[in-house]
C-alpha cells in the first residue's frame, strides 16, 4: 500500500558541500541519481509518484579502488558499467534500446537485399546502411524532441541548475534555471556520431568495441572543454529538451526534493504519494 505523505523539505544545511546528481528522462517521468540513492518520480491519476531506493552504481568506497576507478581506460569501463545500472532500471530504454536493434537489422537486411530494387531511394538506403549511426541518432533526436521525454529532460536539468544554484529547490527557482547543463550526458552524442561515421572506415573488428572506449576518454579529456560544451549546449537547445510545462517541473521538483532529503539522511519510505501541491 503506498504511504500517503508530504514531501520532506529540509533546509540546506550551512556550508554543505554541494552533491553531484545525475539524472535520465522517461516518457511519464524522471529518474533522479545521487551518490546514496537514486528516486523514480512519475505522475498518475494528477498525483506524484516518487519512489525512493540505495543507488545501483554507488562510487567505490575503498580509497585504492576509487583511485583505481579514476585510471584512463579503467574509468572508461567503470562509465559504461554505471550507465547500464542506471538504463537497465527503465522499461522505456529496454524498449528503444530494442527498437533500435530492430531498426538497424531491417537497414541491413535492406542493403543486404540489393539497393537496386528499391528504385530512387536506393542510394539513400545504402548510404544509411553504411552508416547505421546516422538513422539511430535522428531517430534518438525525434523522439526527444516530440515527446514528453524532451520536457522531462529539460525538468530534470533545471531542477539540479537549482539545486546547484541555490542548495535548495522550489518550483520558481527551477523555472527561473536554465535547462541547459554542461554535464548533460546526451552532449557525448557528439563524440558517439564521430566514432559511428569513422566505424564504416576501419576493417578492424575490434573498433567495435575500442570505439567505446575512445567515445568516453574523449568525453573525459575534452568533455568540459568550450567547443565541446557549446555543441551540447546546441544539441539541448534544439534538440535533445524542451521547455518543461509546470506538470513535469512539479514531478522533477518532488523528485528531487525527496532524493535530497534521503542523501541527508531523512528516512526512507518505500514510496510516496504526494497531491500536486503548486
Amino acid at each position: 500500500m503506498a504511504e500517503k505523505s508530504e514531501v520532506r523539505e529540509e533546509e540546506t544545511p550551512v556550508g554543505e558541500e554541494r552533491l553531484t546528481l545525475g539524472g535520465m528522462a522517461r516518457i511519464d517521468g524522471l529518474d533522479l541519481f545521487g551518490p546514496g540513492y537514486m528516486t523514480e518520480a512519475y505522475r498518475k491519476d494528477g498525483e506524484v509518484h516518487v519512489r525512493l531506493r540505495e543507488a545501483r552504481a554507488r562510487a567505490p568506497e575503498n580509497e585504492r579502488l576509487a583511485a583505481f576507478s579514476r585510471l584512463p581506460v579503467i574509468r572508461s569501463f567503470f562509465f559504461w558499467g554505471r550507465l547500464l545500472l542506471q538504463v537497465v532500471g527503465s522499461v522505456w530504454a529496454v524498449v528503444f534500446f530494442g527498437v533500435t536493434i530492430l531498426f538497424l537489422w531491417l537497414v541491413v537486411q535492406l542493403f543486404e537485399a540489393g539497393s537496386e530494387s528499391l528504385g530512387p531511394f536506393g542510394l539513400v538506403f545504402e548510404f544509411f546502411a553504411s552508416f547505421p549511426i546516422l538513422p539511430v541518432l535522428f531517430l534518438f533526436l525525434l523522439v526527444m524532441r516530440f515527446s514528453p521525454i524532451g520536457r522531462y529532460h529539460g525538468a530534470e536539468h533545471k531542477v539540479v541548475a537549482a539545486y546547484e544554484t541555490y542548495g535548495e529547490v522550489d518550483l520558481e527557482k527551477a523555472r527561473g534555471s536554465s535547462r541547459l547543463h554542461p554535464r548533460c550526458g546526451t552532449n557525448i552524442l557528439a563524440y558517439i556520431m564521430l566514432a559511428g561515421l569513422i566505424d564504416p572506415l576501419v576493417g578492424w573488428w575490434g573498433y567495435a568495441i575500442l570505439q567505446f572506449i575512445l567515445i568516453s576518454e574523449a568525453w573525459y579529456v575534452f568533455g568540459q572543454s568550450r567547443p565541446s560544451v557549446a555543441v551540447g549546449n546546441f544539441l539541448q537547445r534544439y534538440f535533445t529538451t524542451t521547455e518543461p510545462r509546470r506538470r513535469e517541473l512539479e514531478v522533477a521538483v518532488e523528485g528531487i526534493n525527496n532524493l535530497l532529503a534521503a542523501e541527508r539522511g531523512a528516512p526512507v519510505p518505500e514510496k510516496a504519494v504526494l497531491p500536486a501541491r503548486f
